[in-house]
């Protein structure tokens, strides 16, 4: 029976996690010389920024730049708004001329004096009702 037991399966140790790369800060030290200028912190070089706090930095600055793209964005609608309500206003005030012009150009007198040169004339004589009886 002592066959059959299970065996404990021995506790596995956790490896320690591996300190991150920053993969674009080390290929760009390839070609410039960023840990003279940007140094972990080196004993006797404690005022050199970390590499590790670019990442922040660059986020930080992405986020700047999407603020003010947002920023010129708004201001642009709120001029287009602007011109656009200007166009209505004008065009408001042009459908309403025309629209008086038309109203004006569809009374009696003037249409009168408009057909005067073709030869005809307005009836001056009342009409007349003609009234048929039945037998």
């Amino acid at each position: 029976m002592a066959e059959n037991r299970r065996r404990p399966k021995p506790a596995s140790e956790k490896a320690p996690k591996p300190k991150r790369e920053y993969n674009l800060f080390n290929w760009l030290n390839r070609f410039l010389p960023l840990d003279t200028i940007f140094g972990d912190n080196v004993p006797g070089q404690e005022e050199r920024v970390p590499v590790k706090y670019f990442y922040y930095f660059g986020w930080i600055v992405l986020l700047l730049v999407i603020y003010e793209r947002i920023g010129f964005q708004s201001e642009e609608y709120v001029r287009n708004s602007i011109k656009l309500k200007k166009e209505v206003d004008d065009l408001r005030a042009e459908y309403t001329s025309i629209q008086a012009e038309y109203m004006k150009s569809g009374k009696q007198s003037v249409i009168i004096e408009k057909v005067k040169p073709d030869g005809l004339e307005e009836n001056l004589n009342p009409t007349k009702k003609i009234i048929i009886k039945k037998d």
